[in-house]
């Protein structure tokens, strides 16, 4: 996805979700290139691609050597009752058709108590057409179409404890071409700090018809 706008969408869509379980999914990266953040792989040879306040961290690491951390400044607007943030992420890109079913399941750490209620990180898939349109997830027949996220990391979340993030099963609506994977932390809590979420050993498989399995080998 090349349009921050996008994201920023995808991320008002999320503010109020909350619960996922709390086991892990599996161990093995999936569909994911260094899901570890430890290579640092381009962009354009399938790496993670970054925006806004993003960067490969030694500063915390569950496994290895790095993390990502996705991180942001929320200002108070003098004299406007509103503030001003920002959504920064990581992302990478996969091909995908209508009814395939994924799951992005990884790790998250705050350092600090994250401050104002929307401020928070999560994972996400979102899938897209052959034009780029954000397409979301339909998980019920009549259902609002909205990006399928993890729990959050928000301040509510234990301080410095890596924490089991997972999305849960998301099916590709009709129109799919695109799947979107997906780190993000997103602020407007207007809380005057710069603060921000570290992601460590993430995993997106695509599952089979039936069941929660799936082939989720590292390519």
């Amino acid at each position: 996805m090349k349009n921050p706008n996008i994201v920023l969408f995808c991320a008002f869509l999320i503010v109020s979700l909350v619960g996922a379980p709390s086991t892990a999914f599996g161990e093995n990266s999936g569909q994911l290139k260094d899901a570890g953040f430890e290579l640092q792989t381009a962009a354009d040879e399938g790496g993670w691609r970054l925006f806004e306040i993003s960067l490969f961290s030694k500063n915390h690491a569950r496994s290895g050597s790095q993390s990502m951390f996705n991180g942001g400044f929320s200002r108070t607007v003098p004299f406007q009752a509103t503030f001003v943030g920002n959504a920064s992420g990581a992302y990478q890109v996969f091909p995908a058709m209508a009814g395939s079913r994924w799951r992005l399941s990884g790790y998250g750490l705050t350092p600090a108590t994250l401050e104002g209620t929307t401020a928070f990180g999560v994972l996400q898939v979102s899938f897209f057409d052959a034009n780029g349109k954000d397409l979301g997830t339909v998980e019920t027949a009549g259902g609002t179409t909205k990006a399928k996220t993890s729990s959050q990391i928000n301040r509510r979340s234990s301080v410095g404890e890596w924490i089991f993030l997972d999305t849960g099963v998301a099916t590709a609506p009709e129109g799919t071409a695109m799947i979107h994977a997906f780190t993000l932390f997103v602020d407007f809590s207007g809380s005057d700090r710069t603060q921000g979420v570290y992601f460590d050993d993430l995993s997106l498989c695509e599952l089979n018809e039936n069941s929660d399995t799936g082939r989720c080998d590292p390519e």
